[in-house]
């Protein structure tokens, strides 16, 4: 083999070698990350309750302003997780935690009278 030769052959090496490293960081990282849960962020609010549609399993909630949403005050209607604990009423005051589901659209996953 002449110099060239070798010279090439020792390049295109050390070029797979660092190829193959960077692959398998690229793939320890991509497992670490698949591994870890979806974080699934809960935010409170505070509001009056104006409806509730228990059929669609929905109310509706004139709220304050929602902070970490950057929300104002609104009025909306709200799907529920759970049917709305007896007792409460449209008119009451209620604390309540949402998140947005899978569809994209804020689900309340907790509500009681504030």
């Amino acid at each position: 083999m002449n110099k060239l030769t070798l010279a090439f052959f020792f390049a295109l090496l050390a070029t797979s070698a660092l190829a193959r490293a960077a692959s398998n960081e690229h793939e320890q990282h991509h497992d670490a990350s698949s591994q870890q849960a979806p974080q699934t962020a809960t935010h409170v609010g505070v509001g009056v309750l104006k409806a509730i549609n228990a059929k669609d399993a929905k109310v509706q909630i004139a709220h304050e302003p929602i902070a970490a949403l950057g929300w104002p005050s609104m009025t909306m209607w709200f799907v529920l997780r759970d049917p709305v604990p007896q007792g409460l009423k449209a008119g009451d005051a209620v604390r309540f935690e949402l998140m947005q589901g899978e569809r994209k659209q804020w689900v309340i996953v907790n509500i009681s009278p504030k």
